[in-house]
């Protein structure tokens, strides 16, 4: 079965680096080629159950934004970075509800100045580290969340900090 999946895991990596890239991530030749099994492994070492929906490289030719869905249904993003020839994950992302959030960083961001209730929340596990950002977006002129995060609150080891 895993052997499936990881061959699955490539195709759908192979076929996402094969189409064509939307005009905003149109590629240049001099960072070489991408990498797509390589970074198909290191997605299913980091979120073994994750099936891979979307996969874009950059135009730099060193990131990979890749979404996914997890066996209960949540989509997550993944975000995996080339440094020096080799392809690290950088970051997982997942929309999670603001109550879900632990009470720290729930209190460090009502004490922030400028506080609000926020109407969309992303989790983002920072791997080198550990640490989990919380990104937190206000509500805009209209019905939507803000385009950009307006706060964001680092969980590090038991210790909420909004970073300026």
């Amino acid at each position: 079965m895993t052997i499936i999946r990881h061959a699955i895991i490539a195709s759908a990596m192979t076929a996402a680096a094969c189409s064509p890239p939307s005009p905003d991530t149109s590629r240049t030749e001099s960072a070489g080629p991408p990498a797509p099994a390589q970074v198909a492994a290191l997605i299913s070492a980091a979120v073994p159950d994750v099936t891979i929906t979307s996969g874009e490289l950059s135009a730099g030719n060193d990131q990979y934004e890749v979404t996914g869905t997890l066996p209960n249904g949540d989509e997550i993003e993944i975000d995996i970075v080339r440094s020096d020839g080799e392809w690290a994950v950088q970051e997982i992302q997942r929309d999670v509800e603001w109550s879900s959030v632990p009470g720290p960083v729930r209190a460090a961001a009502a004490a922030a100045p400028g506080s609000f209730e926020p109407v969309r929340v992303i989790e983002s596990l920072q791997t080198a580290d550990g640490s989990v950002v919380y990104e937190l977006f206000r509500q805009a002129a209209g019905s939507g969340a803000s385009r950009g995060p307006a706060m964001e609150v680092r969980w590090f080891e038991g210790t909420a900090e909004v970073i300026p």
